[in-house]
């Protein structure tokens, strides 16, 4: 009798201290972070061409980032009870995943609006872009996806490993192959110009086709 409501008091406490949070506030802070980035960088680049300079831009960005960090921060410490319960390895798998997609948001976000031309598609074409958005869209892909891929391919398991093995060789077929045939084509003026943000979305996809294939089949 004594074990029998012991474990049950166990029960309780665990399900009272490891209650799943909802997933609204994280997603929201993350989102009002990258939008308000984006849109202090672009409103502190357009002052600074005007002539009438307000700060830095990247200082301006930086700031609403790190107030989104603390943010995110505070949500985290008031729910810290269930991410303490889970282990360090699913702890980094999970937050490389999030990572690499807020990255991509940030970046498609960064790319909407620090174009100096207005019009045109702002993913694939190669209108010019403020120097500020440049710099941080080329620090966000070297930087951000690159510490995010290291730390995912620390803690994934056998089978995903070869999933995500797999699919990186498939995106390398699926740019080094077109690639060099593009390129001479385009020299004899029988296709365009080489396209490589064209190049890079064809590898992605064969890489994310394969990856996807191989790990829920």
């Amino acid at each position: 009798m004594m074990v029998s409501k012991d474990t049950a008091t166990m029960r309780e406490t665990g399900e009272a201290s490891g209650k799943r949070p909802g997933i609204g506030w994280p997603i929201a802070i993350s989102l009002a972070t990258i939008f308000l980035a984006a849109f202090v960088a672009g409103y502190l680049d357009g002052t600074a061409g005007a002539g009438h300079p307000i700060m830095p831009t990247p200082l301006g960005a930086g700031l609403v980032v790190l107030a989104g960090a603390v943010a995110m921060g505070l949500y985290l410490r008031r729910v810290g009870a269930f991410w303490r319960d889970w282990s360090r390895r699913k702890r980094l798998y999970w937050a490389s995943l999030i990572g690499a997609g807020l990255i991509g948001a940030l970046a498609a976000t960064l790319l909407h609006s620090g174009r100096v031309e207005v019009g045109g598609d702002p993913f694939f074409s190669n209108s010019a872009l403020s120097p500020t958005i440049a710099i941080i869209l080329a620090l966000l892909w070297i930087g951000g996806l690159a510490v995010t891929a290291f730390f995912y391919q620390r803690v994934i398991d056998d089978h995903e490993e070869r999933a995500y093995l797999w699919a990186g060789l498939a995106g390398f077929y699926a740019f080094i192959i077109p690639a060099p045939a593009w390129w001479a084509l385009a020299r004899a003026s029988i296709l365009p110009p080489v396209d490589a943000m064209l190049l890079v979305l064809f590898a992605v996809i064969a890489n994310a086709a394969v990856y996807f294939w191989l790990k829920f089949r």
